[in-house]
């Protein structure tokens, strides 16, 4: 049985907005990444996950307990981190993580000083005046402190600076490598490659996809860019039947992706049309992501 099991989980506000019908199974030892744009449906999920709002139809089970009607018992082996963190502002940074720690019982303080040590965290300042990053950490910090065998994360480095980034990479490493399950939803593409085995990208409240990172990276795709000094050539080439996945008419510029069987038939008839640049981009995440949102990324005037 999966750790994480969701079953046509649904919470409806619009015909766009919520999430409908969202089938999950995560396993144990898995770090699993949940990208979207914003509005795409990723908090609605996340927040039927540990609890917080109760889904219309479906179901979510973590731990084979139901999420919604066993949420107070999950607790103890999950760890949260939300996308708007929101803390007490008038306790200091090791106040509030005492109190969580009091409230969680059996925490070893020791480690969560290790943890205040690692995050590079000043603990005695007053929570009213940290920055966004050192308020991460206390978020960072409460969700790792009691060692849990769940960790659900929304957004767990923003306002982060990359060697911080980095600390966080390695502590989701060493979590996998205990056997927990990390489901972590991000903005930030190399972090996501980094860190998950596999992932889901969601739109207008429906997962549209689900892959295996290591079939990603892989893929026999390739995206080139292509730059014109030339207006009519620019448009002439838009018009054509390529895979455009995205395109800048200011700057006359565009990214084209074909298969590597089809690559050098494609570049013959790319240069018919008389590109200033040719270059190759390595295939990535985001490359992949951008196809499903080509739509939204149109800007014609």
């Amino acid at each position: 049985m999966s750790i994480i099991e969701i079953k046509n989980l649904t919470k409806k506000y619009s015909e766009t907005s919520g999430c409908f019908g969202v089938n999950l199974a995560i396993n144990h030892g898995e770090v699993f990444g949940f990208i979207g744009a914003n509005g795409a449906g990723k908090t609605t999920l996340i927040k039927q996950m540990v609890g917080f709002i109760k889904p219309q139809q479906g179901s979510c089970r973590i731990l084979e307990r139901d999420t919604w009607k066993e949420a107070s018992l999950i607790m103890n082996d999950l760890g949260y981190v939300g996308g708007e963190i929101t803390l007490p502002s008038y306790l200091t940074g090791k106040q509030y993580l005492k109190m969580i720690a009091s409230i969680r019982k059996d925490i070893s303080w020791d480690y969560v000083e290790k943890l205040i040590t690692y995050f590079e965290f000043n603990s005695k300042t007053k929570i009213k005046k940290m920055s966004k990053g050192m308020k991460q950490k206390v978020a960072l910090i409460a969700a790792f402190m009691h060692k849990p065998k769940v960790l659900i994360l929304d957004e767990p480095t923003s306002g982060l600076d990359p060697l911080m980034q980095e600390k966080f990479n390695k502590i989701i490493s060493n979590f996998k490598k205990d056997g927990a399950i990390i489901f972590m939803s991000s903005h930030i593409f190399g972090e996501i490659e980094s860190n998950c085995d596999r992932i889901a990208i969601i739109k207008k409240g429906k997962i549209i996809t689900e892959l295996v990172v290591g079939d990603l990276l892989n893929k026999d795709n390739k995206v080139y860019a292509l730059a014109f000094d030339n207006n009519d050539n620019y448009q002439n080439i838009l018009n054509a039947k390529f895979n455009v996945i995205n395109s800048d008419h200011h700057k006359k510029l565009l990214k084209i992706m074909t298969t590597k069987e089809n690559h050098d038939e494609l570049l013959k008839e790319i240069n018919t049309y008389q590109p200033q640049k040719v270059e190759e981009i390595p295939f990535n995440l985001e490359e992949y992501f951008l196809q499903f949102y080509q739509e939204e990324v149109k800007f014609d005037d």
